[in-house]
């Protein structure tokens, strides 16, 4: 899990969307904003769509 700030994410301990009151579009934008929360140097994604 992360924590987010200011369109930041720090890892943390495990907790679920449902105890952050996470809507499914809160998690696509911060994912989208953080990419390499699942995606690193060595690999590379394209989001080609919203």
């Amino acid at each position: 899990m992360y924590n987010v700030s200011n369109d930041k994410a720090v890892k943390i301990g495990a907790t679920t969307f449902s105890e952050l009151i996470y809507k499914e579009s809160d998690i696509e934008e911060l994912l989208r904003k953080n990419i390499d929360m699942i995606c690193d140097e060595e690999e590379s994604i394209l989001i080609f769509g919203k």
